[in-house]
């Protein structure tokens, strides 16, 4: 585990774990969505844009959302600019990032339903290998497990060695090369994801009707996220609503919204007896 993952050779340009992995995300999610519309019988290259607005834009509310919830909104553009592995807000982010793509679909005569189907089974598989680079940077760790048999530790470059130098340093044996045991919570999270991204690979295989891949694997991954991963990381927000933070209240409402508009969704397809044919591109020819 190291934030480096390797150095080019015969330079001393080193490649940072967490952008590696980034970037193999967003090449599998971008890959992996398009193939799937293309085999649905969407428009691919409209959509290519849809997936880069939709990335851009969620990518900055996410960070602009960390930001104000963590007083660095005066940072400047800098800050805005500078996407660190724990400085995101993934509800936030999703949410803007979903309104983006819809907005466009529409405006490119696309079924954004159907494109989002597409796109759900994308971001499972991205966000596994995104967790994966979190894992190797030392992001987004969790909180001091002294009696787990899962815990693990980290080098003492690491941003987990780092923040237990400042918080727990009476407990740092002297000389000490690793930080203190931690909850696994990158790998907890490599795992929800790829249950989600079964959970959308399944739920492809049997579609009742346009939407529901994206509607219940969109639901499963927030939970996993804020609900599962969340409780363990040492960077929790502090309770706002009993025992929950306030990103959680936050992602239980969207799960809820997306829950209801699911079942709306759902009762449309049966009045019209759509049984999956839906799925398929729903291309308006404008001027007609």
């Amino acid at each position: 585990m190291s934030r480096v993952l390797f150095t080019v050779p015969g330079s001393h340009f080193e490649v940072a774990a967490y952008g590696f992995f980034l970037g193999i995300a967003l090449v599998v999610g971008w890959v992996t969505s398009l193939g799937l519309a293309r085999r649905d019988g969407l428009p691919s290259a409209r959509l290519g844009t849809n997936y880069v607005l939709a990335l851009a834009g969620g990518l900055v509310a996410a960070r602009t959302w960390f930001l104000l919830m963590h007083g660095g909104g005066g940072a400047g553009f800098a800050a805005l600019a500078s996407l660190e592995p724990s400085g995101l807000s993934p509800a936030a982010g999703i949410a803007v990032a979903t309104l983006i793509a819809i907005w466009h679909a529409q405006r490119a005569g696309v079924a954004a339903l159907a494109w989002l189907d597409c796109a759900a089974v994308a971001f499972a598989a991205a966000t596994a290998i995104e967790r994966v680079g979190a894992f190797f940077a030392g992001a987004g760790f969790g909180g001091y497990a002294p009696h787990s048999a899962m815990a693990i530790r980290f080098p003492v470059d690491s941003p987990v060695f780092e923040f237990h130098q400042r918080t727990l340093a009476s407990l740092l044996p002297v000389g000490a090369t690793q930080s203190l045991p931690v909850w696994p919570t990158q790998i907890l999270g490599m795992l929800l994801a790829l249950g989600g991204l079964a959970l959308a690979l399944g739920l492809r295989r049997r579609r009742r009707f346009t939407g529901r891949v994206f509607y219940l694997t969109a639901a499963w991954l927030l939970a996993a996220r804020m609900l599962g991963e969340e409780w363990l990381r040492a960077d929790r927000e502090p309770p706002s609503l009993g025992p929950l933070s306030y990103p959680q209240v936050l992602a239980i409402v969207v799960i809820i919204v997306l829950g209801v508009l699911m079942r709306a969704r759902a009762a449309r397809s049966a009045d019209r007896a759509d049984l999956g044919g839906s799925h398929a591109t729903t291309v308006r020819k404008k001027g007609r």
